[in-house]
């Protein structure tokens, strides 16, 4: 994956058409972070270990191909995606504050509202690690990788970041592109029922709201993976 290096434009700016951009974000979602973990749930139901790193890999090196492309096309560097280490201390912090009071409404309240440990999403993390040690260590490397990084990467690094950067009135593409990031980032997740819709909801709301905070991406992508390791924790020590 190559994404320009910072303060270094790759060609001519380009002004991005509002159409033109909203449908390559679209697509570029459908094909870098829901294909191929749907893929590998008809190919390879089972969750073997080198299909979920496949996976991670996949969403990673597609979503950060198709960035940089359109980076590099419209003259612009990695730190238009919030990608510093600036502040990153502050940053973290942040994150880690976010995880407590999600945990207690997922597990005191969302999960339990939802059948517990027949929920399906505790059924998911429940027989994955019952394969094993590698299966298990696989799929927190596709809750931090696949998710944590390359889904902030696309949906708070580029759709927050950059694209507004390029557009006519970007202060009203940035509240605008926030919107979407919520809602897409909910859909795309597939949520079974109302209660899960509104659990990926808040976390849509809790990864904009720490883009938007910062303008970076540290607190996101920090917050995103911590929560996917520590919800699979959570699930194995209270339904496992």
């Amino acid at each position: 994956m190559t994404i320009p290096v910072a303060g270094r434009s790759a060609g001519p700016t380009r002004t991005a058409g509002p159409a033109r951009t909203a449908g390559l974000f679209f697509v570029g979602a459908l094909i870098c972070l829901v294909v191929p973990p749907l893929a590998a749930g008809v190919f390879a139901p089972d969750g073997l270990p080198t299909v979920l790193l496949a996976v991670a890999g996949v969403e990673l090196v597609s979503a950060g191909a198709l960035i940089a492309w359109w980076l590099r096309r419209h003259g612009l560097t990695r730190r238009s995606l919030g990608l510093t280490s600036e502040r990153w201390k502050r940053d973290t912090l942040l994150a880690v504050a976010t995880v407590p009071p999600r945990l207690v409404l997922e597990f005191g309240v969302l999960l339990p509202a939802t059948g517990g440990a027949a929920n399906p999403e505790v059924q998911e993390i429940l027989r994955m690690a019952s394969g094993g040690p590698a299966a298990l260590a696989a799929a927190l490397v596709l809750g931090i990788v696949g998710g944590g990084i390359a889904e902030e990467l696309y949906f708070r690094g580029f759709l927050l970041g950059s694209i507004p950067q390029r557009s006519a009135r970007p202060r009203v593409a940035l509240w605008v592109a926030a919107v979407v990031s919520v809602v897409l980032f909910g859909l795309l997740h597939l949520p079974a029922n109302a209660l899960n819709a509104l659990s990926i909801t808040v976390a849509g709301l809790v990864y904009t709201g720490l883009f938007l905070a910062t303008r970076r991406l540290t607190a996101p992508i920090v917050a995103h993976s911590l929560w996917n390791t520590v919800a699979i924790g959570a699930v194995l020590v209270s339904y496992g």
